[in-house]
């Protein structure tokens, strides 16, 4: 047992870790090339993880929860070594900036709103997908200079496209029209939606109507100038941004107005459909392509990281990671793919 602390201790020199005592000693659960991992990490980790394992895939959760948790930071600091060696740095002014670009990408111009779209679209609280965008912006970059998958060929386009023509549905030609109270008062709320209701049933009786008020100042339609007209996009691409526009237009006929409902920014709206179609292949390409290429980067950033584990010298120090797979010395370096 003392050879096996002294060694340790000469472990945690090497790597430049400060000496508090053996019991600062037994707070260190892993060591993934010069980053330590301790007691403290793991279990914010573990409350991490727990919020973020339904973007895990199933293949990186083998064995317990516990060792799941620990191969998930083990991976996180993989990641962070890579990005490091690249010279990837992801300071505040970078977060910043990808903030921004984001924002303008919806459309948005007011914190809050973003804050509450983030927290709705990946259903999570924004403070964590801050804490987690730094993660993201170089897990981006690592894709882009030492991994880049392929680009998906034209027949896993048109495969894919042949087995989800439902899901890629029609594309619609509409106007839209979005109003936001002045404040978050059961009153104002009330006037809002009932000012819409009226437009909606004078809209009913007179199509050009719609187009009119669609046109005028209170429309905080990105499309206010064309008098709100949306011109033929597929509830493919629409649900990217605007899931729950996509999900109303797929319930109103041609030539009809929706009821008033609400946005991911709890703003008022109304549709009016001027035109549908059955979505061609032509039209959602990109869109399908983005999927697949999505979905290989995904696939594989994960065998990326693990044949990275493989080169990566890794000393495990948690009894139940050691345990339950099985590695005799936890002094040794341990380089196995993550379970």
């Amino acid at each position: 047992m003392k050879i096996r602390a002294i060694s340790f201790i000469f472990l945690l020199v090497a790597l430049n870790l400060p000496l508090v005592g053996y019991e600062t000693l037994n707070q260190v659960v892993a060591i993934v090339g010069n980053i330590a991992i301790s007691q403290s990490d793991f279990e914010k980790g573990a409350e991490k993880y727990k919020m973020l394992s339904r973007f895990v895939p199933s293949t990186r959760k083998k064995g317990s929860l516990h060792s799941q948790i620990l191969d998930f930071l083990i991976d996180r600091a993989v990641v962070d070594i890579a990005a490091d060696e690249e010279s990837i740095q992801v300071n505040e002014k970078r977060i910043e900036s990808e903030i921004q670009k984001r924002m303008e990408a919806q459309g948005i111009t007011d914190m809050e709103y973003f804050k509450k779209a983030v927290s709705q679209q990946f259903n999570m609280p924004y403070e964590l997908w801050l804490e987690e965008l730094p993660f993201q912006i170089k897990k981006a970059q690592l894709l882009q200079i030492k991994i880049s998958p392929p680009l998906p060929s034209e027949q896993e386009v048109q495969n894919w496209y042949n087995k989800n023509k439902a899901k890629v549905g029609f594309e619609y030609k509409f106007r839209e029209l979005i109003f936001s109270p002045t404040n978050t008062s059961i009153e104002e709320e009330s006037k809002v939606f009932q000012e819409l209701n009226e437009i909606r049933s004078k809209s009913m009786a007179d199509p050009s109507f719609f187009k009119l008020v669609a046109s005028g100042p209170r429309n905080e339609s990105r499309n206010r100038a064309n008098g709100g007209l949306v011109n033929w996009i597929p509830t493919f691409e629409l649900y990217k941004t605007h899931p729950t526009t996509a999900s109303v237009l797929a319930q109103v006929q041609q030539g009809k107005v929706s009821e008033v409902f609400r946005d991911e920014r709890k703003r008022y709206c109304l549709v009016f459909v001027e035109g549908m179609r059955p979505t061609p292949l032509d039209a959602v390409r990109k869109g399908i392509q983005g999927l697949l290429f999505r979905d290989k980067e995904q696939v594989h950033f994960e065998e990326w990281v693990a044949n990275t584990r493989k080169t990566t010298s890794i000393t495990i120090f948690d009894p139940i990671y050691i345990k339950e797979n099985s590695i005799s010395n936890p002094e040794e370096k341990y380089s196995q793919e993550a379970p």
